[in-house]
């Protein structure tokens, strides 16, 4: 409570400096990015690696501007899930993909160190790999990009991209702007406590130079509660960016920005709850209040454990107009830490279990760095290309990671079923993930309307894991060497001057995994992912500005990258990576976003995208789950997020917004039993509020989830034994119903 007081009491100060900020600051004019839907009918997005209007790509994009992003209260990775139809994120605690997003059902989920992600994550055109952000906050736009991306964007996006551009610096004008959410647990029938506060400076420097800091605090209570104490695990995060622009000349741009975040988090944060259990199993949880349950978010504990991450980084970009082209270097280079507890230090958080399963403290830490080069051509002739070069080394060091498995007999007699001296002893690795990309994609303008494509991507790199496993005092290493060629064809064609369908044949790429199991298992290879996809689509714009998006598509992946996951006779979760070839994704999606008129924006889709394991393919219950939905991927989905601004008096707006979201049933295993999906759902939200006719405060009350619907971020069976008589969930802040209030002041 003292949390939330400290909180209320900064956002109740930011606001009393905003509203009492001196005449110049009236003056001045707030903010808007001139390539939001917004700010002009034209929505321009650099999907790919340049600026164009989005009816004119021929890829399938969803883009979500600030003004979408904030009234959706997208603050965190995790939440946009609610932006785009085809993008899922399921990010269960401890894995290292880079984002765990899929789309259109293709997407990487594994604990595995040397994995990378399905779907690319790139800020500012700097892929992020495994070191990637958490917090979203200054945030001018993100464009989703659907279906294999390896042409023109590093490192692995096979399935897609998540482009994000931050807000760029301002030479003109000195600004401020403070933003906040508060929720509180019991408090409107919120479910649990969330409180975030984002602010923004913007510096000129001079005529040709400015900087731009923007800084979050993100400061969480629940949704698990330990019921030994009676408290909500904390979870806090912290993170600040600076940006500076500078052009020296009118051919010479140069952008240098620099990030670092750190977070906090109490006994596991979001981590498995018990959610279905035996009479047994539910006997024992009962001692210390437990009941198992859909929803269950209360765990009982004596332990007392904290994880600490960071994650930091910088990028220089160099942009030089050498007539008829222009050059582009990208350095960057960003690590992450991640030290203490994690999130399986304890994993079932239950006392009074006969059995309990623990892991030690853990400390690994990654670097990486990318460098690339491009050079593009004009857009107003014949041939219109963009070319270049990309290197990335990807370093990861894991220190021994001990396991133990005690089992109590009767009180005063336990027995280890596992000894951390021994078995779980764990082991030294260190994996290097370097390569090296020639790329290229051109544009042949054969008539003012029609246009064909053509590209590729040639990628070499080595996959190494060094290895000195502590329970068998083995050394050992593993190499993994890839060569690869991927592409892109294809035709667009103008129908109308707002209108143009497309069609396109892309081959992709995603890099090979090492494996890293417990002993005595060796570590072992998986193969490269190499999807191959088709698309066909339609663009127009609508009402003067809003756009609507139709594609149709198909892609079977070879090798696809799989994790199962399952529970040994020591109650022990043992997640295996494997190759599984066949799997398909397709479908149809439609989008809609932009504004429609004055006072109303909509942005709403619809995808039916069945993605489906071969035939034959046998499950980890030992079925035939061949023809059968991905785990993780809804068969339908369906978002809306909109919001209508009508005049209250000549100084004030009211507007009223709406955050939707249904999904079909999902299943959350690599198997056929219905205990671990969930059935179809909605997820409602929305605000309703005021704001001032020139846009610089407003005031608002929000919901999210307004029906409580417990949707799981996983689920897993066999928890802690026996199959499906046994389940556990992980839940996350989209599970529970969330009240809060929001404000915006802009100065």
């Amino acid at each position: 409570m003292r949390k939330i007081n400290l909180t209320i009491a900064v956002l109740a100060g930011a606001s009393a400096i905003a509203l009492s900020a001196p005449a110049f600051a009236q003056d001045a004019a707030p903010q808007a990015a001139a390539d939001t839907p917004d700010a002009n009918s034209d929505i321009i997005v650099t999907a790919q690696r340049k600026a164009e209007k989005v009816t004119e790509v021929p890829i399938s994009i969803t883009v979500a501007n600030a003004a979408q992003l904030e009234r959706q209260q997208v603050n965190t990775m995790n939440d946009l899930n609610r932006i785009a139809p085809s993008l899922e994120i399921q990010q269960a605690p401890g894995q290292n993909t880079g984002g765990g997003g899929s789309i259109r059902g293709i997407g990487t989920q594994t604990f595995s160190a040397g994995a990378v992600a399905s779907v690319g994550v790139v800020v500012d055109q700097v892929s992020q790999g495994n070191a990637n952000i958490s917090d979203l906050f200054d945030v001018s736009r993100v464009e989703v990009l659907k279906g294999p991306q390896g042409t023109l964007f590093g490192l692995t996006t096979s399935a897609g991209v998540i482009n994000i551009t931050t807000n760029a610096p301002d030479f003109n004008s000195f600004s401020a702007r403070v933003r906040g959410e508060v929720s509180d647990a019991g408090t409107a029938g919120s479910k649990f406590g969330n409180q975030v506060l984002q602010g923004v400076v913007n510096v000129p420097l001079a005529s040709n130079a400015a900087i731009r800091v923007s800084g979050v605090a993100n400061m969480r209570q629940g949704v698990n509660r330990n019921l030994t104490t009676g408290n909500l695990n904390d979870t806090d995060r912290y993170g600040v960016r600076a940006r500076l622009l500078w052009e020296p000349t009118d051919k010479l741009t140069v952008n240098v920005i620099g990030d670092y975040a750190k977070s906090r988090i109490e006994n596991g944060g979001d981590f498995f709850t018990f959610v279905k259990t035996s009479a047994s199993v539910a006997a024992e949880l009962a001692n210390c209040g437990i009941v198992p349950g859909e929803g269950n978010s209360n765990y009982c504990t004596d332990s007392s454990y904290v994880g600490h991450n960071e994650n930091y980084g910088g990028s220089l970009q160099i942009d030089y107009e050498a007539e008829p082209f222009t050059l582009t270097s990208i350095t960057a280079l960003r690590k992450s830490n991640e030290t203490g507890y994690g999130a399986a230090s304890n994993v079932f958080r239950a006392d009074p279990l006969a059995i309990q399963v623990a892991n030690g403290p853990v400390n690994r830490r990654l670097s990486l760095f990318t460098q690339e080069f491009r050079i593009s051509s004009p857009s107003d002739q014949f041939l219109e290309y963009t070319a270049g070069a990309f290197y990335s080394r990807q370093k990861q060091t894991r220190d021994p990671e001990t396991l133990s498995v005690m089992l109590t007999l009767f009180p005063g007699m336990t027995i280890p079923l596992v000894d951390p001296a021994t078995a779980g002893a764990g082991a030294n690795d260190s994996i290097v993930d370097e390569s090296l990309a020639f790329f290229g994609q051109g544009t042949f303008h054969l008539s003012p309307s029609l246009r064909l494509i053509a590209g590729g991507r040639y990628t070499t790199g080595r996959l190494s894991l060094d290895r000195y496993n502590y329970a068998t005092s083995v050394a050992s290493d593993t190499v993994l060497n890839v060569d690869n060629f991927s592409y892109k064809f294809g035709g667009q064609y103008d129908l109308a001057r707002n209108t143009m369908v497309y069609a396109t044949a892309s081959r992709g790429f995603k890099g090979g995994q090492i494996a890293t199991p417990s002993a005595p298992a060796v570590p072992f290879t998986v193969l490269p992912e190499i999807p191959t996809a088709y698309e066909a689509g339609l663009k127009t714009t609508l009402f003067g500005g809003w756009v609507a998006d139709l594609s149709v598509f198909y892609q079977k992946i070879k090798n696809f990258q799989a994790q199962q996951c399952t529970v040994d006779n020591n109650s022990v979760i043992s997640c295996v990576q494997r190759n599984i070839d066949g799997v398909k994704s397709r479908g149809a999606e439609i989008n809609f976003f932009g504004k429609v008129f004055d006072g109303l924006s909509l942005n709403t889709g619809f995808i039916y995208a069945k993605a489906t394991y071969p035939g034959g393919f046998i499950g980890t219950d030992g079925t035939d789950i061949g023809g059968s939905q991905l785990a993780y991927a809804p068969k339908y989905k369906f978002t809306l997020s909109g919001e209508y601004e009508a005049p209250v008096s000549s100084r004030l707006n009211a507007f009223v917004a709406a955050d939707t979201v249904w999904k079909s049933r999902v299943r959350y295993e690599a198997n056929s039993r219905d205990e671990t999906t969930f059935r179809s759902h909605w997820l409602v939200g929305g605000r309703v509020g005021i704001r001032t006719e020139d846009d610089r405060y407003s005031l608002a009350i929000f919901g999210r989830n307004l029906f409580n619907v417990h949707e799981p971020s996983l689920m897993q069976s066999d928890f802690p034994a026996d199959g499906a008589a046994n389940i556990g969930a992980i839940y996350g802040p989209q599970s529970f119903r969330q009240v809060g209030l929001s404000f915006d002041a802009k100065f």
